[in-house]
């Protein structure tokens, strides 16, 4: 059976540094798809400069936990704060049953209607930070999806291999009892819902001690027949992304490895076939 990745970028449009680093990855390295933050001020550059490159993918980068809603904030007050802007990822796990979840299915609605209104569609759907995976924001996120008919990240593995394999690196600071009931959840909302997804997810590649040439190209030996999505962080470490993250020259190294040469030829020696979500549409 083919392996067909889909090497994603999360981030674009969060500053101008994170666009650029991303359309480099896309033209000199691997990397087939990107996800765009709607709610940041730069993303409708970032929209205007992917379109130069036809074959990148292009999905909403759901947000609800880093800068400011799209909508008003008196709209979604269970969201944010007295500034306005939303609740940090720490924050809202603190607050999670005050969520107002229509208020969050509102403004995540709006995040997708103002990517339509670029004159693109995207060709998924993911999600910034972890909290998403608790099951009632899961729910909001598997419901959008199917609203707009559009495939989504998965990003837990199938029970079994959860049981079998321990915690993945995207949950790792989670308890393992907790996590096997949040994804029971999650995936069961997912197979209810058919929506379409990659078979496979990888979200080793992230992290300092992650990102050495050995480490991607494990990687890529190890993929597993079908479609596999590899989330990466790529960019250019600006001085806003320095000022505001705690991931930012890491990012600068992803782009140089995604754009190495020993990892393309790993690509195409293993016979791997690049793609975006677009392979996932019905």
């Amino acid at each position: 059976m083919v392996r067909r990745l889909i090497v994603n970028a999360d981030d674009c449009g969060r500053t101008p540094g994170v666009t650029e680093g991303i359309l480099r990855a896309h033209k000199y390295g691997i990397v087939t798809s990107t996800s765009v933050m709607m709610n940041m001020p730069y993303a409708g550059e970032a929209l205007r400069l992917a379109a130069e490159y036809p074959r990148l993918g292009m999905g909403v980068h759901l947000v609800f936990t880093s800068g400011y809603p799209v909508l008003l904030p008196e709209d979604v007050p269970s969201l944010v704060h007295g500034s306005g802007a939303f609740y940090r990822p720490a924050e809202l796990v603190e607050r999670l049953i005050e969520v107002d979840l229509e208020q969050l299915r509102a403004e995540l609605r709006a995040q997708i209607k103002l990517f339509l209104s670029s004159g693109r569609r995207p060709t998924h759907l993911d999600c910034h930070h972890l909290a998403y995976l608790y099951p009632p924001f899961f729910a909001v996120h598997v419901d959008l999806a199917k609203e707009f008919n559009l495939p989504m990240r998965m990003p837990l593995p199938p029970l079994e291999k959860l049981s079998e394999q321990g915690m993945p690196a995207i949950a790792a600071d989670m308890p393992s009892d907790m996590l096997l009931q949040i994804a029971a959840e999650d995936w069961r909302l997912v197979q209810e819902a058919r929506v379409p997804h990659p078979d496979h997810f990888v979200g080793e590649f992230f992290g300092t001690e992650a990102l050495t040439p050995e480490r991607l190209l494990r990687l890529l030996e190890g993929l597993s027949p079908g479609v596999t999505e590899l989330m990466t962080h790529p960019g250019l470490a600006d001085e806003q992304l320095r000022r505001e993250s705690g991931y930012a020259v890491e990012r600068e190294r992803e782009l140089e490895l995604l754009c190495h040469p020993q990892v393309q030829e790993k690509v195409n020696e293993l016979g791997i076939e690049l793609v975006n979500f677009s392979v996932l549409v019905r």
